[in-house]
């Protein structure tokens, strides 16, 4: 891990003071100003700050050592958003608000059609790394993840990352998991509990772990 990466860790810690003296303002005089303060914090700031590391070193498709030498775009980009894994109410309250989830990810770099039906109890684990489309219906506590973390003996830790892929018009069923790479056509009916695994397309009727164990295995 390198200093710079040691750096974004601190990036959670640095959200929770800034946070903490934003609603200390807003408590000490609360007015429209103070306010605006407090959302541009907790909402606007971080998105801000991943699409500028993405503008100076942008999260590429594939393998990534997380504990090596070289800086880790991707790791850098799960601190900034590791504030809402640890504190899940505050998306959940942008899903009661039709359009404002949505329009969050966008936020983030993700592409998002219209019409998205998002449950108020759900897991995006890479914000800007999804691609959603048009009158998607999302049931409760569906997990959509663009990465996933191996150990690789001899090798060190390594994280795969591609972008989810979800059509138009399709349905994902509750509990479902959504892996990095996966895709999901449009119109498609994703029962509940599935699992459409790393780089696999919902609907084949083989599934190719090897792809992802070759894909670990490159240095």
């Amino acid at each position: 891990m390198t200093w710079l990466d040691r750096l974004f860790s601190y990036f959670p810690l640095l959200m929770t003071v800034a946070a903490v003296a934003a609603l200390g303002v807003f408590a000490q005089w609360p007015n429209g100003w103070s306010a605006l303060l407090l959302l541009f914090v907790v909402f606007g700031f971080p998105p801000m700050a991943l699409r500028v590391l993405e503008r100076w070193a942008p999260i590429k498709p594939g393998v990534a050592c997380i504990d090596g030498r070289k800086f880790c775009p991707w790791l850098a980009a799960h601190h900034i958003q590791a504030f809402y894994d640890a504190l899940p109410f505050l998306e959940s309250l942008l899903r009661v608000i039709p359009g404002f989830y949505s329009m969050w990810l966008r936020m983030w770099g993700s592409r998002v059609g219209y019409g998205v039906e998002w449950p108020v109890r759900m897991d995006v684990l890479d914000r800007n790394l999804m691609d959603i489309g048009n009158r998607v219906v999302f049931s409760r506590e569906v997990e959509l993840a663009a990465h996933v973390r191996k150990k690789v003996d001899g090798a060190g830790s390594r994280v795969l990352v591609r972008r989810v892929h979800v059509g138009s018009h399709a349905f994902i069923g509750a509990g479902a998991r959504i892996g990095p790479g996966a895709s999901v056509p449009s119109n498609a009916n994703v029962p509940a509990l599935a699992v459409v695994d790393v780089n696999e397309a919902f609907g084949d009727a083989v599934r190719h772990p090897e792809k992802e164990e070759a894909a670990f295995a490159l240095s």
